[in-house]
C-alpha cells in the first residue's frame, strides 16, 4: 500500500514539474510555419512565371520559324504544295504544318503522326494549332495564324501586352472563348465581344497571333 501511494505521489509531481508550450515558442512556430508556407507559393509563382515567359517567347519564335521557312523553301508550312497540290500560301493542314516545321529543323520536340488532331504541346498545358485565316467568318484573322489553347485568361491579358495592344478582340493577338485545352478547330470558336480581358479571371481560352 505504501509503495503504490509512492508512485502515485511521483507521477503527480511529475505532472506537476511539466510545462506547456510558452506564448514566445507557439510565435516562433507559427513565424516558422508561415515562412516555410510564403516560399512555397513564392515558389509556385515563380514556376508560373517561367512557363508564361515560355509560351510568351513561342508565339515569336514560331513566328520567326513560319518566315524562316518560306525564305528557305518558298512556301507556307503545311500548304497544299506539301501533299502535292498547287501553292497558295494558305497552312491547309495543321499536322503537316509543324512537321513540316520540324523537318527543316525550326522547332524540336515530340509531334504525333500527321492525321492526329493536336499541335505540340506547350508550358500552360495546352496546345498549339495553325490555321489559314479568312476561311469563315468565325476565323479571328483573316491571313494565316496560330492559337495557344488553355490559356486562363488572366495571363492571356499579361500576353497581349507584352507582345501587342492588350486588347482581346483587336491587333496582332485576339483571344477566342473558352476552347479549353483542346486546340481549336479553324472557325469553331466567336471571338471575344469583350474588349479587355478580366485581370482576374482563370476562365481558359485560346490566344492567337497572326502571321
Amino acid at each position: 500500500m505504501f509503495i503504490l501511494k509512492r508512485k502515485i505521489l511521483m507521477q503527480v509531481k511529475n505532472l506537476q514539474t511539466q510545462k506547456g508550450f510558452t506564448l514566445v515558442e507557439i510565435a516562433i512556430v507559427l513565424v516558422i510555419i508561415g515562412l516555410l508556407l510564403g516560399g512555397v507559393l513564392k515558389g509556385q509563382e515563380l514556376i508560373t512565371n517561367a512557363k508564361i515567359k515560355a509560351v510568351t517567347s513561342d508565339f515569336d519564335n514560331i513566328s520567326a520559324a513560319y518566315y524562316a521557312f518560306q525564305d528557305r523553301t518558298g512556301d507556307v508550312p503545311g500548304d497544299a504544295a506539301a501533299a502535292g497540290g498547287a501553292t497558295d500560301g494558305q497552312i491547309a493542314n495543321d499536322d503537316a504544318f509543324w512537321f513540316d516545321l520540324k523537318t527543316e529543323g525550326f522547332i524540336s520536340g515530340e509531334l504525333g503522326a500527321i492525321g492526329d488532331s493536336d499541335g505540340p504541346a506547350h508550358d500552360l498545358s495546352g496546345v498549339w494549332s495553325a490555321t489559314a485565316g479568312g476561311v469563315t467568318a468565325a476565323d479571328v484573322f483573316a491571313t494565316n495564324y496560330i492559337c495557344a489553347s488553355n490559356i486562363p485568361e488572366s495571363f492571356a491579358a499579361g500576353i497581349d501586352g507584352k507582345l501587342d495592344d492588350g486588347v482581346a478582340s483587336t491587333g496582332s493577338i485576339r483571344s477566342l472563348n473558352g476552347t479549353g485545352a483542346a486546340a481549336p478547330a479553324a472557325g469553331s470558336a466567336a471571338q471575344l465581344v469583350s474588349q479587355d480581358y478580366l485581370a482576374t479571371s482563370e476562365v481558359l481560352i485560346s490566344l492567337c497571333k497572326t502571321l
